[in-house]
């Protein structure tokens, strides 16, 4: 496009009311979209924080977290000696910070179901 061009589209643009109605028109109800979008992925994560958060706290919640360890004998008999503990300890951040990624993987595929299985 040309400078008298480019001129000749904008001062057309300027004398056309009608196109401009319609361009704020869609930049109204755009930006009103933005709006709602944003509120909604907003509500939806407070959402989510919350109910985590109630449920958390729910005493028989922790109960059955804390008898989880005793609960082992209910699991399949794939699951080696050494997986839940394995488990337990890959649930600490540290863990993944330190070692690699690759590394804590193998560990627990180790634990869990033997080195035996290869890829």
């Amino acid at each position: 496009m040309s400078q008298s061009e480019l001129q000749r589209t904008l001062s057309n643009f300027k004398n056309n009311d009608q196109l401009k109605r319609k361009l704020k028109l869609f930049l109204g109800i755009g930006c009103l979209g933005v709006f709602l979008v944003g509120g909604l992925i907003i509500w939806a994560g407070v959402t989510a924080v919350t109910h985590v958060v109630g449920l958390g706290s729910n005493v028989n919640v922790q109960e059955q977290v804390k008898n989880l360890k005793g609960n082992i004998p209910k699991i399949p008999a794939i699951a080696k000696v050494g997986c839940w503990e394995r488990v337990q300890s890959l649930m600490n951040i540290q863990v993944w910070l330190e070692t690699p990624l690759g590394e804590n993987i193998t560990s627990l595929k180790d634990a869990c179901l033997g080195p035996e299985i290869k890829k």
